[in-house]
């Protein structure tokens, strides 16, 4: 299932997955020929991706394992560091005064979430820092769990990565899940937040909400090159697994009064705050952006009147240039 202005592409795959050149399925390789097989498949093309829509994956960048750091191109290094009992992976850039943490989205990874963002934004005023939170992307092990804290667990572990790099205060830009990781970051960590950019989050789960999430549980119905940098990613059984217990990670939040995940935290938010949303984002109405900017103090609402969830790869250097101009 591919959500793209609200539609599905209709090109969605059975459940033995994208097929290789020779015809095989990619699902059925061993994981490293998997690998492999479907990057070199994906290629340089654009991807969607439900919920996180990334940027393409790159042929040609390995991610290595804990261990010293290793470049990627000329200007972009990659390494894990022991954070709150696990391996987190990170990537990172620049050499400016000024610490950005990017905080992706559902399944998240920032190789997959920020390429614009890692490549194009001001490396001499920013130092920017890409993570992948605990079970996603290259920070495994452990599996990606979500008990009922797993926002607040997120938060705290990518303050406490930052820390761990000897940053003594950063800013944060967040998208879609990783702004509400962002919301309650700054929120119980106010001393060690200096600004916050966030855009594609909510603040609590609706109705509508709910039903967007069941309807991506099966990822068997997810369009194939929605799919193909996941399964890539992750392996098949990897991510069609997590991809159905976050939509019971997410829901859970439904059951509570009001729906909510962080709305009790956003009056604590005291950095500044700039709210982005895409008018036409299918899967977070304007209505949770507004409710952000209402209840968090001084903060300020942009609007991109043709940007969708993924604004910030659509639209790359409007949204880098917004970023920056508001970072510094």
């Amino acid at each position: 299932m591919e959500l793209r202005g609200g539609r599905s592409s209709g090109r969605g795959l059975g459940r033995s997955g994208p097929r290789t050149a020779l015809g095989l399925s990619a699902c059925a390789l061993p994981t490293a020929t998997r690998t492999v097989t479907m990057v070199a498949v994906l290629g340089g093309r654009g991807v969607w991706r439900l919920r996180l829509l990334p940027s393409a994956l790159k042929p040609g960048i390995h991610v290595p394992g804990a261990g010293p750091a290793a470049a990627f191109g000329t200007s972009v290094t990659s390494a894990k560091v022991a954070v709150n009992g696990v391996q987190l992976h990170y990537q990172q850039t620049g050499e400016g005064g000024h610490a950005i943490l990017l905080l992706p989205g559902m399944l998240g990874s920032g190789e997959t979430d920020f390429g614009p963002q890692l490549k194009n934004l001001n490396k001499k005023l920013f130092t920017v820092v890409a993570w992948d939170p605990r079970g996603y992307g290259h920070s495994r092990p452990p599996d990606r769990d979500f008990p009922a804290d797993f926002f607040e667990r997120d938060a705290k572990d990518a303050v406490d990565l930052m820390k761990a790099l000897k940053f003594k205060k950063v800013s944060l830009l967040g998208w879609s899940d990783g702004g509400i990781t962002a919301l309650i970051a700054a929120a119980k960590y106010p001393s060690y937040i200096h600004k916050m950019v966030i855009w594609g989050a909510n603040a609590y789960v609706t109705d509508k909400d709910s039903m967007i999430y069941e309807g991506i549980r099966d990822v068997s119905k997810w369009s194939e090159r929605t799919r193909k940098p996941l399964e890539a990613l992750y392996g098949c059984d990897y991510f069609a697994r997590t991809c159905e217990k976050w939509v019971d990670g997410i829901r859970q939040f439904q059951h509570l009064p009001d729906g909510n995940i962080c709305r009790h935290l956003l009056p604590q938010v005291q950095c500044p705050t700039l709210v982005v949303h895409g008018e036409k984002d299918p899967l977070v109405p304007r209505f949770h952006a507004d409710f952000i900017h209402e209840h968090v103090k001084g903060s300020r609402l942009h609007l991109m009147p043709e940007g969708k969830h993924n604004l910030h790869l659509r639209f790359a250097n409007e949204f880098n240039k917004l970023a920056e101009d508001f970072l510094q």
